[in-house]
Parts: C-alpha cells; sequence; structure tokens
C-alpha cells in the first residue's frame, strides 16, 4: 500500500494512525481470488504473495510487528491523491505486505531506514492499469495531506532506469510529519504478468540509494516465483 510513514510506523500512501499487532489477514474483504485462480484456496494464494515479501534474513532488518496494514483488501494500495484510493484498487484481489527497519529508525540522519514490500494480485489487465496510474501520480497528486497531519510530494525519481527492473516505475517521495520530522526515499513499482511488487524504502539517503536496486530485482525475482505458481496451479486446476 502507499502508505505514510509516521515516526514510529512504516510507509506507502495511506496514514498509519489506527496501529494494530501486525498479524497476516487475509484479503477476504473483496473479491474471492479464490474463484478466479482455479485450484488455489483463498489460503494458498495468500501464502504465495506472503513468499513473494522478502525474508528477514536477507535484508538483515527488523520486522515491524505493530504495523496494522500488514495483508488484506481494506486497506489501500494506490492511494496519493490525499488518501483517496485509485480506481485501480477495485482490480485488486489479494495482497500482502510487511515493513522491516534498523535500529536507527526512526531517525534518518543516525543512518535509520526502513523498507516495505506490498505484493498485490490483481484481475487480468488490472496490473497494467495500476503501474499506469502509479507512472501518473507525479502529474495527478505531486502533493498530498493526509488526516494524520503529515504531507508529502511525489516525483519521478532521479535514478537510472537500467539500474531497474524491466517495466517497473520509480517515484521520489518526501514527507513532512505533524511533529516536524521530514524523510525521504523512493518507491518502486516492479510489474510481473498480473502481480505488481512495491517497494518502499525510505530514511538515510546513502542507504536508500545503496539498496533499491538489489532491493528491486530481490523482488522481481520473487514475483517471478510467485507468477509461476499461480500459473501452474490455474493450469492444474482449469
Amino acid at each position: 500500500m502507499v502508505m505514510i510513514v509516521a515516526i514510529s510506523a512504516g510507509t506507502s500512501a495511506c496514514t498509519d494512525d489506527d496501529g494494530g499487532d501486525g498479524s497476516s489477514r487475509l484479503a477476504s474483504e473483496g473479491p474471492g481470488a479464490g474463484d478466479v485462480v482455479p485450484g488455489l484456496s483463498q489460503d494458498e494464494i495468500q501464502r504465495i504473495l506472503d513468499d513473494a515479501r522478502f525474508s528477514g534474513e536477507g535484508l538483515d532488518l527488523m520486522v515491524k510487528e505493530s504495523y496494522e496494514r500488514e495483508s488484506g483488501l481494506r486497506a489501500t494500495t494506490l492511494a496519493y491523491c490525499d488518501g483517496e484510493p485509485d480506481s485501480t484498487d477495485q482490480l485488486r484481489l489479494a495482497r500482502s505486505q510487511r515493513w522491516w527497519h534498523n535500529e536507527a529508525w526512526p531517525h534518518p540522519d543516525d543512518g535509520g531506514y526502513l523498507v516495505g514490500v506490498e505484493v498485490v494480485l490483481y484481475e487480468h489487465g488490472g496490473a497494467g492499469a495500476a503501474m499506469a496510474s502509479f507512472a501518473d501520480v507525479p502529474h495527478t497528486c505531486p502533493s498530498a495531506e493526509y488526516s494524520s497531519g503529515a504531507t508529502a510530494t511525489f516525483d519521478e525519481a532521479d535514478v537510472d532506469r537500467a539500474s531497474l527492473p524491466w517495466g517497473a516505475v520509480a517515484l521520489r517521495d518526501e514527507w513532512t510529519y505533524p511533529d516536524g520530522m521530514t524523510t525521504s526515499g523512493l518507491i518502486v513499482a516492479v510489474p510481473v504478468k498480473d502481480l505488481v511488487g512495491f517497494l518502499y524504502i525510505r530514511g538515510h539517503e546513502q542507504t536508500v540509494r545503496g539498496r533499491f536496486a538489489e532491493l528491486a530485482a530481490t523482488l522481481e525475482r520473487n514475483l517471478d516465483q510467485a507468477a509461476r505458481e499461480l500459473e501452474a496451479a490455474s493450469t492444474d486446476g482449469g
């Protein structure tokens, strides 16, 4: 999800005011993913999406257990325009999300940073529509104000496109919070078949620049594996 990184929380374009215990929820609040992936239950689809997220071992970061919006369709994905969800959110079938941070977070000047990964399964054609909406954010919603009191700006990221996975789009986001804290980072959207993976990395600038390409490549590999599992199940169950 595109959510705001509040001082004690993770990021994407929705606010994280509601707190929570970080437990994973099935995507049962919207269309039944199991109905459109023959041979797979919602539990199995959710496992595939969960597996596409990063593992803590590879990140060398701590899981942000207090963040509520881990999985499920009640939380938005594309909500950059003052928290209002994009129409493509109606095309989602399932989603999984998790956040990690290092010990120095939330102090970017001291090397603090956090990483979030959101994996979304869309109806056929929905992934392309979501990517188009995401790429257009700097034009449709260059700045936003959220109910939490945070404000944000979004722009095209100044990164080498060759460093990104095929078809990926990167945005730079900058946040200001009610207490005066500011932070910035990158959001990279990676499409693979009917899946889109969103990488959120924010905080210490040098770390953000040094890790985004590596993490985006890992996310693409994970999405490739997830897409193969979904296709195999659909073929077997169809």
